[in-house]
């Protein structure tokens, strides 16, 4: 039987109840999980995101996310994304800047990274925000891991996302949201305090395999989404770094 951390949902604590052997047989952890391991979320991530539509077993993503269906014609996420995937860290950088909010007037409060927006309704303006977050973070892991130069862009767009994990941390329910675990990784990697970060991302986890029930199996983008959030802790874990001290 596996043993839950009291700060962890009841809901999610099942799940890790009914995947114990799983987590002992896979991943190689204790009984008790120890949730401050890259490899516990990491075989998580991949459990859940299961078989995809041809039942195939891969465990990484592909390079680009399947297509996001925008809200409109000025949806944020879309550009973001074409940052994300441009290969160019430094470009990328300072129009992910711009697209939020620019200026040169950083603050150290929490803040969400996009400006919030009375036109749409919560659920829609959460899926966004937390899309982009999800491209902005990989624009930093991967300047970092592909060795690029620390410029001052990179530092202010990995600033930024910690704000606004911050923030979401402090006022985000899962339930804001879709059941797509946008930018899960970067929570687990930034939150603080710790068990809150772990607490929200059980919760998104456990509404995603909730809504793979209830269609057969999870949704392709929240596959591709937990697929990528899987690889992206797992190179971390070959760098060394810790979950809580990315910027290590």
């Amino acid at each position: 039987m596996v043993e839950a951390d009291p700060s962890l949902n009841l809901d999610y604590a099942f799940i890790l109840h009914r995947q114990g052997q799983f987590l002992r047989g896979v991943v190689h952890v204790p009984i008790r999980p120890d949730f401050s391991r890259r490899e516990t979320w990491v075989g998580l991530l991949r459990q859940v995101a299961g078989p995809g539509d041809g039942h195939q077993t891969m465990t990484v993503a592909g390079p680009n996310p399947p297509s996001i269906r925008s809200f409109g014609a000025d949806d944020p996420a879309i550009r973001a994304w074409e940052f994300a995937v441009s290969r160019d860290f430094e470009a990328a950088s300072v129009g992910l800047i711009e697209l939020a909010g620019g200026g040169t007037n950083d603050s150290a409060d929490p803040r969400p990274f996009l400006p919030e927006r009375d036109d749409l309704a919560i659920e829609v303006w959460t899926e966004c925000e937390l899309s982009v977050l999800h491209a902005v973070w990989r624009v930093v892991l991967e300047a970092r891991f592909e060795g690029a130069p620390r410029s001052q862009a990179v530092s202010r767009l990995e600033g930024r996302v910690r704000e606004a994990v911050a923030w979401h941390l402090d006022r985000t329910q899962p339930d804001n949201a879709t059941t797509h675990p946008w930018a899960i990784h970067a929570f687990l990697e930034l939150g603080r305090p710790s068990a809150e970060a772990i607490d929200y991302a059980g919760s998104i986890l456990h509404a995603v395999e909730a809504a793979g029930y209830a269609r057969g199996m999870v949704d392709p983008l929240s596959r591709w989404i937990m697929l990528d959030a899987a690889v992206s802790l797992e190179r971390g874990a070959a760098d060394g770094s810790p979950l809580g001290d990315a910027s290590s």
